[in-house]
């Protein structure tokens, strides 16, 4: 009987250190992981559908982006698209919903951002991209930006940057 009792001890002692650990891992991985951050820039004459697009949405009041700088006299010309993706990883044990990125503008270079309307959702133990496009003055050569990524992970809201180079 002392036997029993012995290892009853040791496999709940067992139990409760791989129930903790698994709740400390849990813990540790709520916030997603940035596993790779990139831009590309596109020069806006290159895609002038989508610059005349932006500008006729500016003029209806139907723009659903952010505005940064004074967008009046702008020509395909003289922008660029700057497309930041970042790659993320979910490692832990619930899903990331909700899940935004805003891009931290550079005064007198970033006119706009565009809308990002979709709901993206990064499931536990997965990997996803995001990605938020600007609208800059010049040719868009200097690309370095913070970028601050916000989501929801089991009903707590979850901020943290990245940075693009």
């Amino acid at each position: 009987m002392s036997r029993l009792l012995k290892g009853l001890a040791i496999l709940a002692l067992l139990v409760t250190v791989a129930g903790a650990c698994a709740v400390l891992y849990g813990i540790n991985t709520l916030t997603p992981q940035v596993e790779q951050v990139s831009s590309a820039v596109t020069p806006a004459a290159q895609n002038p559908d989508a610059f005349d697009r932006v500008m006729e949405q500016l003029e209806d009041g139907t723009f659903a982006g952010r505005v940064f700088g004074d967008t009046q006299g702008l020509s395909a010309e003289s922008c660029a698209f700057v497309t930041y993706t970042v790659r993320l990883s979910n490692r832990g044990f619930f899903p990331a919903e909700w899940i935004s990125m805003e891009v931290v503008p550079r005064e007198g270079t970033d006119i706009l951002m565009l809308a990002d309307t979709g709901a993206h959702v990064l499931g536990a133990g997965s990997r996803g991209d995001l990605t938020a496009t600007l609208l800059c003055a010049g040719e868009g050569e200097d690309t370095g930006r913070q970028l601050t990524i916000t989501c929801y992970v089991f009903g707590q809201k979850i901020v943290f940057d990245a940075y693009a180079s």
